[in-house]
């Protein structure tokens, strides 16, 4: 491949040497989004189906169809999705999508096993219980250590939050039944404009991509409490990097955070992936440039098509969905892993030692009964 030529925009930021690479998959089309297990395994998915990476590095059908799209629950390839837009897994190693055009949250066990959660494939805006609840084109998810889960409500402008267990619905920040727009605040006081990636930071809060207000958001989870991180949600698009109000963006959506707290937001149609640095919320690029295209490379080298959603696995690797056919991009910047992926994977770890201890008391019950009879 010929060398591209010099970059004309900014270096990505200062300290980190960004190499992006791609990890081809043929045959699947354009990803939507991918996910991490804390075991290590990658899950993606196209607009109609979810796939698993297999140990020998191959895709394996998990659930959904190839080409046709639906809504279906049900095992493997009878289950059917419709533009599946955001994903997440749990503690238990359960997949949670998004299923946007059914405006429904689905759950994906190991095994493949569909079941709808909540929505019911009619929009709206409707706080409920299960199949109860209304979403309008949901867009992006994240799931907590505790297990609660947080939806982005997108055409309804609002941040929901979804009880584990009973699968109760209700609205965190923005209100649904008013216009979009843009105002920080509490609950229902506070505005989003189609909002869609979501993430947690290391204080358990909530980091929103507000794709239509260009500008990041921080919600907290206790009270709903919503401030501007970058951006001023007032600007109609464009790119610049420095501080506060004065970042421009052009699309943001996908949301990452590593373990220092720094945000990471693919800008779709800057065509890069921006970096808001802890504390000092300063942003600068990390990768990309206004070119789209398919280059690996370090920084500012290397060209993404429209990259759409992000995630961080537990080597602190960006993967980043785009738009360049049967691929994921990597970047390795060195990062430290996100603190709630480490925190689930020690959920995971704990409850592999329980199992393991019972496992062992009711062998030595078992052979202390077979010597007594």
């Amino acid at each position: 491949m010929a060398t591209p030529p010099p970059p004309t925009d900014r270096p990505p930021a200062a300290g980190l040497n960004s190499r992006v690479t791609s990890l081809n998959v043929p045959g699947l089309g354009i990803i939507s989004c991918g996910a991490v297990a804390s075991n290590g395994m990658l899950v993606v998915c196209t607009e109609s189906a979810l796939y698993a990476f297999c140990s020998n590095g191959l895709p394996s059908l998990l659930a959904g169809h190839v080409t046709e799209t639906g809504f279906k629950d049900g095992k493997g390839s009878a289950a059917r999705f419709s533009s599946l837009s955001d994903i997440a897994v749990d503690a238990t190693g359960n997949v949670l999508v998004v299923d946007s055009i059914n405006n429904a949250l689905r759950k994906v066990t190991r095994n493949g096993a569909v079941s709808t959660l909540a929505g019911n494939g009619e929009k709206g805006h409707v706080d409920g219980v299960g199949d109860a609840a209304r979403f309008y084109m949901p867009q992006g998810i994240v799931v907590a250590v505790n297990g609660s889960i947080y939806v982005s409500d997108s055409e309804n402008h609002c941040v929901r939050h979804v009880k584990q267990g009973d699968w109760a619905v209700s609205t965190l920040a923005g209100d649904g039944k008013k216009e979009k727009g843009y105002a920080d605040g509490v609950g229902l006081n506070a505005r989003f404009n189609t909002p869609r990636g979501l993430a947690l930071d290391t204080e358990g809060h909530l980091i929103v991509a507000d794709t239509s207000n260009q500008c990041i958001r921080k919600v907290t989870t206790d009270e709903g409490r919503v401030t501007t991180v970058a951006g001023n949600g007032k600007a109609r698009g464009g790119f610049a990097d420095g501080n506060g109000a004065a970042v421009r963006f052009a699309g943001p959506m996908g949301i990452a955070v590593d373990g220092n707290n720094n945000i990471f937001v693919t800008d779709f149609f800057n065509h890069r992936i921006r970096m808001v640095a802890g504390a000092s919320a300063r942003v600068t690029t990390l990768a990309g440039r206004t070119q789209p295209g398919k280059v690996d490379g370090t920084g500012a080298f290397a060209l993404l098509s429209y990259p759409r959603t992000l995630a961080m696995d537990e080597h602190g690797r960006l993967l980043v969905a785009d738009r360049n056919q049967g691929c994921m991009r990597v970047i390795d910047a060195s990062l430290p892993p996100s603190r709630q992926l480490l925190a689930v994977r020690l959920q995971q770890e704990e409850r592999a030692d329980r199992n393991a201890h019972l496992l062992l008391q009711v062998r030595a019950r078992s052979t202390r009964t077979h010597r007594v009879l």
